[in-house]
């Protein structure tokens, strides 16, 4: 029986309020590194890094892969939902040009996405491929997957087996941290959320 523990890690902090999508990549700022790091054991209990694509999550994963010497591939299928032509334009300015079609969208994605963009039912599917992938891998394992507050919740989202109208319920800060274990062929479960190592 193949055990997988995954360990769920959101990306630090970046300069700026801003919403953040598929599309519009900037780094971690000095404060996001600094949380990141501080996050991690000195002796990681991983297999291996998996990251989306985007820098603010792939520079940290590269970096610590390297450090440690364990396996390391980005999955674009992990990347954040796409927020069309919200991406780039800070929350405050959002709720107040947008604010009823952004919360309409926090209630139900799936019915109110972004102008422009990523249909929230393509983007659980590209994330439910790449999950369901990690945990059919060949010999089980224990994997750091470095990703986005959007990929997380639509994971926790899966293994908790939540409405999509409670999706925002789920407080995913930045250095988040999050484990679900899956024992062969039972189902995966929820071991800590927003915990540390």
């Amino acid at each position: 029986m193949n055990r997988v523990t995954v360990d769920l890690l959101r990306h630090g902090e970046v300069d700026g309020s801003l919403c953040l999508g598929r599309r519009w990549d900037v780094p971690l700022n000095e404060r996001g590194w600094s949380h990141m790091r501080a996050m991690l054991p000195e002796s990681p209990p991983w297999t291996g890094v998996i990251s989306s694509p985007l820098l603010r999550c792939a520079a940290f994963a590269e970096e610590l892969a390297e450090l440690h010497g364990l396996e390391f591939r980005l999955d674009e299928r992990l990347s954040e939902l796409g927020f069309g032509a919200w991406e780039g334009r800070s929350w405050s300015d959002l709720y107040a040009t947008d604010g009823g079609r952004l919360l309409a969208f926090q209630r139900c994605p799936e019915e109110s996405p972004a102008p422009g963009g990523e249909a929230y039912a393509d983007f659980e599917r590209r994330v439910g491929a790449a999950w369901d992938e990690l945990l059919a891998a060949p010999g089980g394992g224990h994997w750091l997957v470095v990703t986005h507050a959007g990929t997380l919740r639509a994971i926790l989202r899966r293994v908790l087996e939540l409405p999509l109208s409670r999706l925002f319920s789920l407080e995913v800060p930045h250095a988040c941290l999050s484990r679900i274990v899956c024992d062969g062929d039972d189902a995966p479960r929820l071991a800590f959320h927003g915990g540390r190592l």
